[in-house]
């Protein structure tokens, strides 16, 4: 076995995984959107779950062709999930607090909207 760059690699994989979680934000996303997250379209965030690991696999083998890495090894998957983890516990968190900031402010402007209809219907009164 060539113990040549293997560090380096791992640590390649680690940024991999990483831009794995960013790549998951696009799926997460849609499981919002359809309501999967509320315990609704079960088999729709199922979906799209495999579909996630299908374009993260084919995400691997593109980025492992690309910085030349050698042949599959085990550190190389746990870079890969280390990453996600590393992801999961930094970045993550400030993508939750914006997609939860950004969802409150598109909420109040629908209320206001929804609002300012009424008074227009009624002729300038709410009932």
């Amino acid at each position: 076995m060539d113990a040549k760059n293997q560090f380096t690699v791992f640590c390649l994989c680690i940024a991999v995984g990483f831009l794995g979680g960013i790549l998951y934000e696009v799926f997460a996303f849609f499981r919002f959107v359809f309501g999967c997250e509320r315990g609704k379209n079960k088999i729709l965030g199922g979906t799209l779950d495999m579909l996630f690991f299908a374009v993260f696999a084919v995400f691997c083998v593109c980025a492992s062709f690309a910085l030349r890495f050698p042949s599959f090894r085990v550190y190389m998957w746990i870079g890969y999930a280390a990453g996600g983890i590393f992801y999961g516990k930094t970045l993550r968190r400030i993508v939750a607090f914006s997609e939860k900031v950004c969802y409150n402010m598109i909420i109040k402007a629908v209320k206001r909207r929804k609002g300012k209809k009424k008074l227009s219907k009624n002729g300038g009164a709410e009932i």
